[in-house]
């Protein structure tokens, strides 16, 4: 009885992630000629959500603001090839800014907070997305780190770039969110994120560490200006 059984839920269980896969929808964003922005009316209901490929190169700044007309909008920010999010709405915003790390299509994903799928809801939003800024000829040189830095461990990377930021401007290690670790083509180990500088607004950052763990600076990916 057992064995038909857990395969019924098995079957079933295929079947729930088929559905699910298909309601992402993908759509191509094109600027006008001349234009470096454009912006977008859509909605969404229950568990749809709709990517948004943006072409993109290293060294452009990608810009997005999303004026929703639900609560529970909320969009993130892929980068090519992955699905490690580089800006996660819910807990950053509705507006991002940042310097990209690579070549690429990037997908700026429109969604519902999945309290408000399972009641499904609905909401109209107004999506702006931008590109600017001319692309980097070659990859920047990460600096070495300074003499006498200690050796971090993966697990407490983290924390210890939340305490590094809240130090560099002046804020709490509370008002610091932090990305997943990404290890770099050169071995060495990044984290993103964002401080709340409050009437400032939200400011990106990275902080990065040396193949060896050492930490080496936090790097400023919003410019005061912004």
């Amino acid at each position: 009885m057992t064995r038909p059984f857990v395969l019924t839920v098995a079957a079933l269980a295929l079947m729930l992630v088929g559905v699910a896969q298909a309601q992402v929808r993908t759509e191509r964003v094109q600027f006008a000629k001349g234009a470096s922005s454009k912006t977008i009316t859509g909605s969404i209901k229950g568990d749809e959500s709709v990517d948004y490929l943006v072409g993109a190169r290293a060294g452009q700044t990608l810009s997005v603001t999303l004026k929703p007309g639900n609560a529970s909008n909320y969009f993130n920010v892929l980068p090519p090839g992955s699905d490690t999010a580089l800006f996660v709405g819910s807990s950053s915003g509705n507006t991002y800014s940042g310097r990209l790390p690579a070549n690429g299509d990037y997908r700026v994903r429109v969604y519902l907070m999945r309290n408000a799928a399972r009641r499904n809801e609905a909401a109209n939003y107004t999506l702006t997305i931008g590109v600017t800024g001319a692309a980097a000829s070659a990859a920047p040189a990460v600096p070495a780190a300074p003499a006498g830095s200690a050796v971090v461990t993966p697990g407490n990377m983290p924390a210890f770039c939340r305490g590094e930021v809240a130090g560099n401007y002046g804020t709490r290690p509370a008002y610091v969110k932090t990305d997943p670790v990404v290890r770099r083509k050169d071995g060495g180990s990044s984290i993103t994120g964002t401080v709340d500088k409050g009437n400032e607004g939200m400011k990106r950052f990275e902080c990065r560490f040396d193949a060896k763990g050492r930490f080496i600076d936090v790097m400023a990916l919003t410019s005061d200006g912004e």
